[in-house]
């Protein structure tokens, strides 16, 4: 099993990409563990989409928003909510606040990794949920994240 120490330094590399990079990577990723699970250690490949094993780009781009929407809503729960066994991930990531974006993405790729999130989509998640939904709304976090899900609903 891979450490989250590795999983948040490649989700660190990832954090340059734009949100619709990491959510089709995300998606890609996803394409790709479905054909060799033994990429889910991988925490740098990067999948090219192939219309011919992948299906319609319109379809890859659906799949990642609803990977995102799923682990965004684990995550929040996570973070904000009662739920026991996470109290240590639930401490990392709101500490993190204080420190910069940087350490949030460290955290929050750490507490998918708790959630059962594999090491590879974990690495791309982690910056794409900070960038949409954490560090937009750091400073009342679990208001406004909360707030941000039913809207996406």
């Amino acid at each position: 099993m891979i450490d989250k120490n590795t999983v948040a330094a490649a989700a660190q590399r990832l954090s340059s990409r734009d949100e619709a990079s990491l959510e089709m990577l995300v998606a890609l990723r996803q394409r790709a563990l479905e054909r060799d699970p033994a990429l889910s250690d991988n925490v740098d490949f990067e999948p090219k989409y192939d219309s011919n094993t992948m299906g319609a780009l319109d379809d890859i781009k659906a799949l990642g928003r609803r990977i995102v929407k799923r682990w965004n809503k684990e995550l929040c729960g996570m973070i904000c909510g009662n739920s026991g066994g996470y109290e240590k991930d639930r401490a990392a990531v709101l500490e993190s606040l204080n420190i910069g974006e940087a350490a949030v993405i460290a955290a929050v790729a750490s507490a998918l990794l708790s959630l059962g999130v594999v090491a590879a989509l974990a690495a791309a998640l982690a910056p794409l949920i900070v960038k949409r939904f954490i560090w937009p709304a750091k400073d009342e976090l679990c208001a406004a994240w909360t707030e941000a899900i039913k809207r996406s609903s």
